[in-house]
């Protein structure tokens, strides 16, 4: 499939965008209603990722470090799975907030995302944190 007929499909397949957030911050909100057990970011090309420890951070920029910590899971054990283009490679699903009534959950490992129920438009798609990362149960 050549580029020009990818880029136009993942346009006809954009389902959210980000917002300022009532809960904290920015958000992802539906950008149209979208379906239960539904994929909102269907077409995004699925990255490639490394298990990294605490102790290779070590050496870079504490505002670096606080950004990982605010975008992945430090497990208990100090390893962390870190996409392959690292924060620069970030896409709009690493900007989910944290509910305790989610919209959304984690499969496929956790790196693919499916709607609970049908999300109206204009409401924000939320995760539980508390179902993959030790530091919010």
């Amino acid at each position: 499939m050549d580029i020009k007929r990818t880029a136009l499909r993942n346009l006809k397949n954009t389902y959210c965008r980000l917002k300022i957030s009532p809960h904290h911050g920015v958000g992802v909100f539906a950008i149209r209603d979208i379906p239960k057990n539904f994929n909102p970011f269907k077409g995004l090309k699925r990255q490639k990722w490394a298990e990294i420890s605490i102790d290779d951070l070590k050496h870079l920029e504490k505002d670096v470090i606080k950004m990982i910590d605010d975008f992945y899971v430090i497990e208990k054990n100090g390893k962390i799975e870190v996409n392959e283009d690292g924060l620069n490679g970030m896409n709009i699903s690493f900007f989910f907030n944290d509910s305790k009534t989610p919209n959304v959950k984690r499969v496929k490992g956790g790196h693919e995302v499916i709607t609970l129920r049908k999300i109206k438009k204009n409401k924000e798609l939320t995760l539980a944190y508390s179902t993959f990362d030790y530091k919010y149960n």
